[in-house]
């Protein structure tokens, strides 16, 4: 007879292990994707509009400017503009309501939009109300003409907000281009490490 085998608890233990140590740098959790003006966007909410947000382009009856292929680095982005856009728009005509935001993206496939979704589609509906020849000369939108010119003729608005990206995302740099992709140490110069 056979003497009973018994089995190992140390592999599925280290296996265990493991996928929990996997699983918490696969940068999904609650980690800020960026921060703005204190205001934190998770990874995950990140992801979800730029899925959300690709979803929408995809549902359109015809293309517009603002809403192609969406990646989380143009999310980052939107989100980083959207105070100064804010400081242009609320309190005008031209002003984005939630319920305005959440008709146009139910119109357009999504029924349920996160809250990194509803930020970024303001910021895009104001930024293509910005490049709008017929809506930025209709004289009631004349203050946002004013403020736009005022905030918008130097960087200085931009830099006053306070933004923190995720160092995967790249880094934020208003004089430069805004986000910055993070380049590989591989592919840095000697002088760039």
């Amino acid at each position: 007879m056979m003497a009973p085998v018994k089995r190992s608890r140390v592999i599925p233990a280290l296996a265990l292990t493991a996928a929990l140590t996997l699983a918490g740098c696969s940068g999904v959790g609650a980690d800020p994707a960026v921060t703005v003006d204190g205001e934190e966007f998770s990874v995950a909410e990140v992801q979800e509009a730029a899925t959300q947000l690709n979803e929408v382009a995809l549902n359109l009856e015809e293309p517009r400017q603002m809403y192609g292929r969406t990646n989380p680095q143009q999310v980052i982005t939107d989100l980083a503009v959207l105070p100064v856009l804010d400081q242009i728009f609320v309190g005008t005509p031209a002003e984005m309501t939630e319920a305005q935001l959440r008709e146009f993206l139910g119109e357009h496939g999504v029924a349920e939009p996160g809250v990194g979704t509803l930020e970024v589609t303001r910021s895009r509906e104001y930024q293509e109300r910005l490049g709008d020849v017929a809506i930025m000369s209709d004289p009631a939108m004349a203050a946002v003409v004013g403020r736009a010119q005022e905030l918008l003729s130097s960087p200085d608005a931009l830099e006053a907000v306070d933004v923190d990206v995720n160092p995967r995302y790249g880094s934020w740099d208003v004089v430069n281009g805004g986000l910055l992709p993070k380049v590989p140490e591989w592919i840095q110069s000697a002088d760039q490490r």
